[in-house]
């Protein structure tokens, strides 16, 4: 569990279906993660069981769940390993009702400061839509440096990449 003045980022739970449902079944908030967005919290039980807890067995990292101080759930952020490529990557989703808080920078702050701390990370990157103007600004607030484009041959759409590395954190 990590914990920010704000915020309580826990591993998710099978229990936490329900929450990341709702969350990935708006369209505005999947707008721009190239991802599908949910039909059932069955779907969302199963991407918890057989993708998010592995992260945490096999790697001590995953998409936290975050929760305000007084149990509201309003999101994800966290550190997910690419086995195929060796990077870590940030990720961040928030409700809709709780963007424009500072609530992504304080969990992606938080994350980063575990990964390079605790696991002893050198770099980590972190992927956004070009059209995704607010994730870029979470991107630079959290001092990461811009480092170009990515294409996914399996995918259409391009991302930028930002990255930190351990020795540019500032204490």
């Amino acid at each position: 569990m990590l914990e920010t003045p704000r915020l309580i980022l826990r591993p998710a739970l099978i229990k936490d279906a329900e929450n990341l449902y709702r969350l990935n079944s708006d369209p505005e908030v999947m707008r721009y993660t190239g991802d599908k967005k949910f039909n059932s919290p069955f779907e969302a039980r199963n991407l918890i069981q057989e993708r998010i807890i592995p992260q945490y067995t096999q790697h001590r990292m995953g998409r936290f769940m975050a929760f305000l101080k007084d149990g509201t759930f309003i999101g994800w952020c966290g550190l997910k390993y690419f086995p195929e490529t060796g990077e870590v990557d940030l990720g961040y989703r928030l409700i809709q009702h709780f963007w424009g808080m500072g609530y992504a920078t304080e969990a992606g702050e938080c994350c980063i400061d575990y990964g390079f701390k605790e696991l002893k990370l050198n770099r980590i990157i972190a992927k956004a839509m070009p059209e995704n103007i607010a994730s870029i600004k979470v991107m630079q607030k959290l001092g990461m440096t811009f480092r170009g484009y990515l294409r996914d041959p399996t995918d259409l759409q391009s991302f930028i990449v930002y990255d930190i590395f351990n020795s540019e954190k500032k204490p």
